[in-house]
């Protein structure tokens, strides 16, 4: 099955070679505010333009790769199927898929997304992301309306996994995007920005790269 992507909307005409351009691709509607946000994050490092698309039958896709002992779908499977769906890319492009599922990896319990490391391809699952899901079991301490929060939380993994396509790894600075995030309150205490020493590694990356 051959992924089918519908626009959504745009921020940009994507006409520069040597410009980042990366692909926010979801089964629903994707805010503006967070596309904006991105794109602003991004373009303090290196010049980025920033698109959406609703692709839907995307979730149909996800739950093909569900283990049903788990309820989770297999996140490994899912970037391999959606890596070899697409056509060549080159290094400048960055797809990343957003599905409302929960999911995870074999030698985790879940996870908040995965993507390929100096890839193109990345998967942010936001079932966790959203502050209903640990009503109960984890205290609300931030004090946030629940759909800012999400946000929140969305842009953070977004950035996260956008940089290890762009061949970050895990950043010891826990206020930086690209610090490992074990829980959603890991992921509260972080900022929705790359370190100094992260931005740079992205800069170095994409300037030996796009050449």
């Amino acid at each position: 099955m051959v992924p089918h992507l519908v626009s959504e909307g745009t921020t940009s005409s994507f006409s520069f070679d040597n410009m980042l351009r990366v692909l926010l691709i979801s089964h629903v509607p994707l805010p503006d505010s967070l596309v904006e946000y991105i794109e602003d994050v991004l373009n303090r490092i290196v010049p980025t333009e920033v698109d959406i698309a609703v692709m839907a039958d995307l979730l149909e896709i996800a739950e093909e790769f569900l283990d049903p002992a788990r309820g989770q779908v297999n996140a490994e499977k899912l970037l391999e199927y959606l890596r070899e769906s697409t056509g060549p890319l080159d290094f400048l492009e960055k797809h990343v898929y957003v599905i409302d599922v929960d999911a995870y990896v074999p030698r985790l319990n879940f996870v908040f997304g995965i993507a390929e490391m100096c890839g193109n391809i990345a998967i942010v699952f936001t079932r966790r992301l959203r502050p209903e899901f640990w009503s109960g079991v984890i205290p609300q301490v931030i004090d946030r309306p629940p759909e800012l929060l999400f946000l929140e939380r969305l842009e953070k993994e977004i950035l996260h996994e956008l940089g290890h396509t762009l061949c970050l790894e895990h950043c010891s600075n826990r206020k930086c995007v690209m610090s490992f995030s074990n829980t959603i309150l890991d992921v509260d205490a972080k900022e929705a920005d790359y370190c100094r020493y992260c931005s740079e590694k992205i800069r170095a990356a994409i300037t030996w790269r796009k050449f």
